[in-house]
């Protein structure tokens, strides 16, 4: 058995349907009038938006909590962050090698980070390629006697006090935003 359809509701599904196919149509065409950067997500920068310069602390988690210099140097900066409009940051990543450290040291200087110190060989094996890669980034590496200095980046020896007053002093020293 065949439905019967009047021709009145004949003529309703007629125009309902050509309503459905026009509004697409029209839908389409104004979709397509947009720019060439329609279809493409909204560009995403990093921005300091509270104006202040920031200071890094990273490591091998598993080093940095072997020396006593890791908190040092950290209260050093917190210190500074007190006396300064500086922000601060630590990140102890699980790294065992300088090809697994570098994303991390990218990553900082994307954040801007300005100054990023790093303790432990894995990540100072790292901060040459890093350094050269950023130049508007200041490294420093925090080495022990006898490990070898990075080329390229500045270097801090001595004692855990001497090591974190030279932090301390780098990260008070750091030029102002947009200098």
């Amino acid at each position: 058995m065949t439905p019967h359809l009047t021709p009145r509701l004949r003529w309703a599904l007629g125009l309902t349907a050509a309503l459905v196919v026009a509004g697409t149509g029209v839908g389409m065409w104004l979709g397509s009038e947009s720019d060439d950067k329609a279809g493409l997500p909204a560009v995403i920068s990093p921005s300091n938006i509270a104006g202040r310069r920031t200071a890094c602390l990273t490591g091998d988690a598993t080093e940095a909590a072997r020396h006593s210099d890791t908190s040092a140097i950290w209260s050093a900066l917190q210190d500074a962050s007190q006396q300064n409009d500086l922000n601060v940051q630590q990140l102890l990543v699980p790294a065992t090698t300088a090809d697994q450290a570098l994303p991390y040291l990218a990553g900082l200087a994307a954040q801007h980070c300005d100054l990023v110190v790093a303790i432990g060989p894995t990540f100072n094996q790292a901060l040459e390629t890093a350094s050269k890669a950023n130049p508007h980034t200041r490294f420093v590496a925090v080495t022990t006697d006898g490990q070898p200095a990075p080329g390229g980046v500045a270097t801090v020896m001595g004692s855990a006090n001497e090591k974190a007053a030279e932090i301390r002093r780098r990260a008070l020293d750091l030029p102002a935003p947009g200098n």
